[in-house]
């Protein structure tokens, strides 16, 4: 269905697992020698305090090394951990950042993610961030998706309404979230995925 008809003003992405590859819940289940599905091991490692923290900037990296690998139970030291930590962000997708090039000429492009400042890091590396109009970082803005101020940061730097916002993100939860909140919201796991679904809406 063609949704031409709406006004557009703003493409918000998630970062990872919508932009950039990741092997976190992979690496999850090796560190913990666990076959748990994905869905409990994310919401597992979500509902952890030392995540929550250091997501929101609260904690440092160091205090978060420490605290995490007790609340997982992770067998090894907090700075094995780290290593193993920032190399769940594997690389940028291939069309990522023409598609954010693309977009930027004619739509204000921003990035929404529940991050970190180590993995944060590894993203600028890539190349990818510096082309977003804006950054929306969890760390930074002191929110987690899918909880509504994390997408309210969002509508107050940006100069449109809810309704003219698309939204892409590789969790459902965060895409029910933001389909509450008022945006268009999707679930894409790479760049070519949200590039189809934005044809739907002549962009």
């Amino acid at each position: 269905m063609k949704t031409n008809q709406k006004k557009i003003s703003a493409i918000v992405f998630d970062i990872g697992g919508v932009l950039i590859e990741l092997d976190g819940l992979p690496s999850i289940a090796k560190l913990l020698d666990s076959d748990l599905s994905h869905d409990v091991l994310y919401s597992r490692w979500m509902s952890a305090p030392s995540v929550i923290a250091h997501e929101t900037g609260k904690i440092t990296p160091e205090a978060f090394s420490h605290a995490v690998v007790q609340e997982m139970d992770f067998p090894l030291s907090p700075s094995a951990f780290m290593e193993n930590f920032v190399s769940w962000i594997v690389d940028v997708f291939p069309n990522a950042i023409q598609l954010v090039k693309d977009l930027s000429e004619h739509y204000t492009v921003a990035a929404l993610s529940n991050t970190s400042p180590p993995h944060w890091e590894r993203v600028v590396e890539t190349g990818l961030a510096q082309h977003f109009d804006h950054l929306f970082l969890s760390h930074e803005i002191g929110h987690l998706k899918p909880h509504p101020p994390s997408f309210q940061a969002v509508l107050d730097q940006l100069d449109c309404l809810a309704s003219e916002v698309i939204f892409f993100d590789d969790n459902l939860e965060n895409v029910h979230a933001a389909i509450d909140f008022g945006f268009y919201a999707h679930q894409v796991f790479n760049p070519d995925q949200a590039k189809v679904i934005l044809s739907d809406y002549s962009l």
